[in-house]
């Protein structure tokens, strides 16, 4: 008995033996190609991913680190003689075909993500990176029976609101003292400032008990004769402008100053004469409203200065006289008088009547919308329609705010006291078409 326990015993180490020189005299699996050329086989026989460069940059692998060698140079053992034992010779063919699909790697993102996540990096011979380059760099080619889209020309336009009708010259006439000077002349050949010349204006000045106070407007209006005379017209405008609302004038003093004021202000800022801005030829791409827009004034205005029917359609190539706005106005509510100003040229007065529909309030106010129709609501608050001729408001309507507002008038010649603050009917189109909506009017007393 005890020799078969012995037996067995010595059986069970000869295996044990056995298997350990198996195990110690059989060579190992050869690694999968596309492993073994990203690993160094290094003297201790431990594997190891290049250098620490590549592996700090997130396996930049596109180009072999050092230390790792592409197919094409070579097996480690093939160059180094301090290799432990060659590697197993791979055949060909299965070298040829690990070769084709074995991939290569470049920017795989962050560091640690697995090889099976990289995406592989097509040869330019392969169809599939043909493919993706066509998907990515090329439109989809256009049907050749597609038909174009070719805008047409507009139907119609919008018409312009208001009608605006520049003074008549005449109706002026009346206005003006023969013995001093003559009515504007509309047809071109001038005007005459005043028969007078300097030193007898001089003199009718000085019937004033205090000549000394206005020896200002003395000077200006010798001055404004002066540059009259050169055809100087803007520069005169403009000397003799400041001296309009001086107070304490008399009426002889006054008159003069009118009489020469009104002539200029009308042939400088509404003939069709280049004396304030260049002129401006149309283009194709635009029309009048684009430019009265870019000039700061309504459109009425530059259709009615230039003879222009409808302001939308203009020619091309046609030569417009310019005015750049925006105009302002002084309301003299104990004068009744509205003056309008072209920055600091006079450009002109209208009579206005003074209603208590609201009673307007001295203060400066801004145009905050324009109308050519306007409907009345009465102190009872029934409403009278635009048109109407118990509407005060006639054909204009500009809101000041606070229900404050400057309006035509039912009377063609005369404003109205009803309402606001009112314009005979004749010259309303003509407020109108001068002040735009964001005009600074000042009300006083």
């Amino acid at each position: 008995m005890q020799t078969i326990k012995t037996a067995a015993i010595v059986v069970l180490m000869l295996t044990v033996l056995y298997g350990g020189y198996v195990s110690l005299t059989t060579p190992p699996e050869p690694l999968p190609d596309e492993i073994e050329d990203i690993l160094v086989i290094e003297d201790a026989g431990s594997g190891a991913f290049g250098t620490d460069a590549a592996v700090a940059t997130g396996l930049q692998l596109d180009e072999p680190p050092a230390g790792v060698l592409s197919p094409s140079q070579g097996s480690p053992a093939a160059d180094s003689a301090s290799s432990p034992a060659p590697s197993p010779t791979p055949n060909p063919a299965s070298t040829a075909t690990a070769a084709a699909a074995s991939p290569t790697f470049s920017n795989p993102g962050t560091f640690g993500s697995s090889f099976a996540d990289l995406p592989p990096k097509l040869e330019p011979s392969d169809d599939r990176q043909t493919a993706v380059a066509n998907t990515i760099t090329k439109l989809p080619a256009v049907e050749p029976g597609v038909p174009g889209v070719t805008p047409g020309p507009a139907d119609s336009y919008a018409s312009t609101p208001g009608e605006f009708r520049m003074p008549d010259p005449s109706d002026a006439a009346s206005t003006f003292d023969p013995s001093r000077g003559s009515a504007f002349n509309a047809g071109g050949t001038g005007f005459t400032m005043t028969d007078e010349s300097p030193s007898t204006a001089t003199e009718a000045l000085g019937d004033n008990p205090n000549p000394r106070e206005n020896r200002g407007l003395i000077n200006a209006i010798a001055t404004a004769d002066a540059m009259f005379a050169k055809g100087q017209l803007k520069e005169a405008l403009a000397t003799l402008s400041v001296f309009y609302g001086m107070p304490d004038l008399s009426e002889d003093q006054r008159r003069q100053l009118l009489s020469r004021l009104d002539p200029l202000a009308r042939e400088v800022i509404y003939s069709r004469r280049h004396l304030l801005e260049p002129p401006r030829r149309v283009t194709a791409s635009e029309d009048l409203v684009q430019i009265a827009k870019e000039y700061d004034v309504p459109p009425q205005l530059l259709a009615n200065i230039n003879g222009v029917e409808d302001p939308v359609m203009v020619l091309p190539g046609t030569e417009l006289k310019m005015v750049r706005g925006p105009f302002r106005a002084e309301v003299d509510l104990t004068g009744q008088q509205l003056t309008l100003f072209l920055g600091d040229l006079y450009a002109g007065r209208f009579e206005i009547g003074v209603g208590n529909d609201p009673t307007p309030t001295p203060g400066t106010y801004t145009v905050q919308e324009k109308q050519t129709s306007h409907v009345y609501y009465d102190r009872s608050g029934v409403p009278i329609p635009a048109g109407s001729p118990d509407n005060p408001y006639g054909k204009m309507w500009l809101d000041l705010g606070g229900q404050i507002s400057i309006h035509g008038s039912p009377n063609t010649v005369q404003p109205t006291q009803n309402g606001c603050i009112s314009v005979a009917g004749d010259y309303a189109d003509d407020v109108y078409g001068i002040l735009s909506q964001g005009s600074s009017v000042t009300i006083r007393r």
